[in-house]
């Protein structure tokens, strides 16, 4: 039998080695900084020093390195909310992936990237020993788990027992206790493959404090410090100790942050410490190369072929060798839910003098679409999916009345969103630029149960709908209200309210002579444009200027799109303060963070309430009332001042003209608005439908098809 001794402390003891051959055993450190399992004020130490995927003895090797990110539940390829299939998503598809690249990379080293058990009706399970995420990852054999973001939106308990009973790895440099700033978890982990040592570091968004900060006891007694700090500290520390051969990040980050480092800034700054970084949390699909710099200069280029985020252009990203490796790092992300899994390929070979050198790395993103779902994990988890189907389809009682003019979400067509084909919305659904009982439905059970006199909430969804006749079932509240999100009421000034207002309304491009649509703002995300219900009255003109602050939140621009008219019937009031209801990662990633409120503010928290989150508080109001009613939720209380009467847009769309034309045109999806081509998950409408503009749209190239699933799939962009 061979031993090998990984601790540097005199206390240790024997434990077996996932991966290795039966006749290893390893030493593992259990210094009483260290624990095996979650213990207040000590680092989780679930797996050795040094995890021996391989001993084999060669002279040249290739590293793999699989990653998923983002799957927020999805064990399965199904979306709960919409009660559909989703081709390309879920673990079971991944498994189907990981059974073929695990026969010709047997020693391939498996990360999670975080933001795993949140979503998709996981939170059924959360009283489960562990969580089923968990153990299918476990069933796996996933050698890695980074926590991401939204696994801190439970008590902390929940991710305390998950991160204990997950099989492999779980490294966060960032997260550490309050109390003596040591490791809540192991910063990085050592593998160790056919001799070379490989290095993955673990990031979680020093954000997480604000995003739960209505709910403390979910990150209760630890803190999140800044990300490339605690990088440039598990990467000094990772080299003095154990000197690897490869560094690898595994960052629960996005390539920009608003509190502290993103992605391209650490892979700027450290390029020459890092050979591959692994992200996530942006739910984004690509494959770059950043350039070693320090400052804000950063050279970024996308290296995939032809920008299709899937495999690695070698023209392009060239040749990463000895020679070069210190001069820039590749960074990769798969997406969300499971839409493909992340592959980095790392050579190495031993010089004369027996050192392990760099060849070179190639990454690319295998995609699930279409692949067939493995059926030995469909099988031992078929009970998430019956359970998660039956919850779902829960009759609740009935909807009366249309929740959106014209029955169908889209502006112009008024269709709704074709779940077999993807996104069409030609113009933008109605409920962003119209004031319509399916956001007053929402707003109005914010007040209710805040006692506000005005509710600001997001339409996460463009599929988000309910029509007259149908059946609410519980997943309409979670197609309506997706996120796991608490309720807040807080004292607002009005000064500070109109700093809010003009916030969220720079979610839109400014208005442009000719428009006959809205556009958005480019890296636009639908869960930061907030609606405003309630006692106020008020007038949006797109066409004043935009809010603004700088980075450091200090206000560069007032903006002068919002007109508050009144509120609780009274003249608006700057100094005045009013009650306000909002989400609690709304209070804590903006309103909070931007010094608009304090916590002395904070009048309501929904979280001492048995129905604590927003989505449940819809589900309540439809069972207790045995459906809903489009009247009862009808507030009209704002307008775009381009959508009045007399406003620019509708006397374009009305003038017997060129602009009526045009807008006919839409329509009939005989033409088409263009979509954001960099983000195909979240497509964005960055230009609006211009008369005097063709560029600002494309001609349908299905327009005349006699079956219309073709004219629909014609505006819809290639995923």
């Amino acid at each position: 039998m061979m031993k090998t001794k990984y601790s540097v402390l005199g206390l240790a003891i024997l434990a077996s080695i996932s991966g290795c051959s039966d006749d290893t055993t390893t030493i593992i450190n259990t210094d009483s900084g260290y624990a095996p399992v979650v213990t207040e004020g000590k680092t989780l130490t679930n797996t050795p020093d040094i995890v021996v995927k391989s001993q084999q003895e060669v002279d040249e090797l290739t590293i793999t390195i699989g990653a998923t990110a983002d799957l927020h539940g999805r064990i399965f390829g199904y979306d709960y909310a919409l009660d559909a299939e989703d081709k390309d998503a879920g673990l079971t598809r991944i498994a189907t992936l990981l059974k073929q690249q695990k026969a010709d990379h047997p020693n391939m080293i498996l990360v999670d990237i975080g933001d795993t058990v949140q979503g998709n009706s996981a939170q059924l399970f959360n009283d489960d020993p562990t969580h089923p995420v968990v153990s299918t990852l476990n069933a796996l054999e996933f050698d890695l788990w980074v926590p991401g973001n939204h696994e801190f939106n439970f008590e902390r308990s929940f991710i305390d027992r998950n991160l204990d009973h997950f099989n492999g790895a779980v490294i966060s440099s960032n997260i550490k206790w309050e109390d003596n700033s040591a490791n809540y978890i192991r910063a990085y982990q050592i593998f160790e493959v056919d001799g070379a040592k490989v290095a993955i570091v673990g990031l979680t968004p020093s954000n997480v404090p604000n995003w739960e900060a209505s709910a403390p006891s979910h990150f209760a007694g630890l803190k999140f410090d800044e990300e490339l700090a605690s990088t440039r500290a598990a990467v000094d520390e990772l080299i003095q100790k154990y000197s690897p051969d490869v560094i690898v990040g595994a960052f629960h980050i996005g390539r920009d942050s608003d509190a502290g480092a993103g992605v391209h800034k650490i892979a700027a700054e450290m390029a020459d410490k890092f050979d591959v970084i692994l992200a996530g949390h942006e739910h984004a699909t690509y494959i770059e190369s950043v350039q070693k710099a320090t400052g804000d200069e950063i050279k970024v280029a996308d290296i995939s072929l032809a920008g299709g985020d899937v495999a690695e252009d070698k023209a392009l990203a060239g040749t990463y060798n000895e020679a070069n490796r210190s001069q820039s790092v590749k960074i990769i992300e798969p997406g969300k839910w499971g839409w493909a899994l992340a592959k980095a390929e790392i050579q190495l070979k031993k010089n004369a003098a027996g050192k392990w050198e760099m060849v070179d790395t190639t990454l690319s993103n295998i995609t699930t679409k279409d692949v067939v779902e493995n059926e030995d994990i469909k099988a031992q988890f078929q009970y998430i999916d019956d359970v998660s189907k039956t919850d779902a389809q829960t009759e609740l009682g009935k909807v009366v009345g249309d929740f959106t003019p014209g029955k169908g979400a889209d502006e112009a067509t008024h269709q709704d969103l074709n779940q077999e084909i993807g996104r069409l919305y030609t113009t933008i659904h109605t409920a962003k630029v119209v004031d319509t009982p399916l956001m007053d439905f929402i707003h109005q059970i914010q007040i209710q149960k805040s006692k506000a006199d005005i509710s600001a909430a997001s339409l996460f969804s463009d599929s988000s709908n309910l029509i007259d006749g149908q059946t609410y079932a519980k997943k309409d509240s979670t197609n309506l209200y997706k996120y796991d999100n608490t309720l807040i009421g807080i004292n607002m000034t009005g000064e500070n309210l109109k700093r809010y207002m003009e916030w969220s309304y720079t979610y839109f491009n400014t208005y442009k002579e000719g428009d006959l649509t809205v556009s958005f703002a480019k890296g636009s995300k639908a869960y930061m444009y907030d609606q405003f219900d309630g006692q106020i009255q008020f007038v949006v003109d797109l066409a004043g200027e935009a809010f603004s602050m700088d980075d450091t939140y200090n206000i560069t621009n007032e903006g002068n799109r919002i007109e508050i008219i009144e509120i609780n019937g009274k003249p608006f009031d700057p100094k005045a303060t009013y009650k306000v209801a909002l989400n609690s990662y709304r209070w804590g990633s903006n309103v909070k963070k931007y010094g608009w409120a304090t916590d002395a503010d904070v009048y309501y928290d929904s979280v001492n309430e048995p129905v604590y989150a927003v989505r449940d508080m819809l589900t309540e109001y439809v069972e207790v009332n045995k459906g809903v009613n489009a009247k009862d939720f009808s507030n009209p209380n704002w307008e775009f001042k381009q959508y009045q009467a007399n406003g620019a847009i509708t006397l374009l769309r009305t003038d017997n003209g060129a602009g009526e034309a045009l807008w006919n045109r839409l329509i009939k999806q005989e033409i088409c608005v263009k979509i954001d081509p960099e983000n195909p998950k979240y497509p964005g409408i960055l230009h609006s439908l211009n008369v005097k503009d063709a560029s600002t749209y494309f001609v349908n190239p299905n327009y005349g098809n006699a079956d219309q699933n073709q004219v629909y799939k014609g505006c819809v962009p290639e995923a």
